[in-house]
């Protein structure tokens, strides 16, 4: 799936004074509801307002969050090395190893999944963002930070309707 889509609409429906407009939705593309109620959003503006340019984008992740996911898949893939390699890198640190580690050792199959599952459950919550922003020529209309929720149906269309005739 495209994180971002970008639809430009020369329908002759409605014309209306939208035609130079170009609304943004910005959303976490984790969640496929976002996407499903971009594409809903999409069609209602493209009903409505036939000359508006629609852009959906994946909201921006902070760059400490993208780098800790880095990292943390590194670490991810080095412990499965060492594991499955039955290598010890406390030794060579000089410190004593950690009964968990033994443990991992001991059960490679299950550390690794324990692993995988973690690693991957705390990767998935730092790169989620859970934003549903739209906006109008980079002027907010809905924030779901703001809000804590989407907006409906009929919201977004009294919103469109109350900027548009503003």
């Amino acid at each position: 799936m495209d994180s971002t889509a970008t639809e430009t609409i020369s329908n002759n429906h409605f014309i209306t004074d939208s035609s130079l407009q170009t609304i943004k939705f910005r959303y976490c593309h984790i969640y496929l509801r976002y996407r499903n109620v971009f594409e809903q959003f999409s069609e209602v503006v493209r009903t409505h307002y036939p000359n508006m340019i629609i852009i959906g984008e994946n909201y921006p992740i902070s760059s400490w969050k993208i780098f800790l996911t880095r990292i943390l898949f590194i670490i991810k893939i080095l412990l499965f090395i060492c594991i499955l390699l039955d290598q010890n890198f406390f030794l060579f640190l000089n410190i004593s190893t950690p009964k968990i580690y033994l443990w991992a050792l001991e059960n490679k199959i299950y550390a690794c999944l324990i692993i995988f599952f973690l690693s991957n459950s705390f990767e998935s919550y730092l790169i989620t963002t859970g934003a549903f922003e739209i906006s109008i020529n980079d002027i907010s209309l809905w924030s779901k930070f703001e809000t804590g929720r989407l907006p409906t149906n009929n919201e977004f269309i009294q919103i469109l309707q109350k900027f548009i005739t503003n």
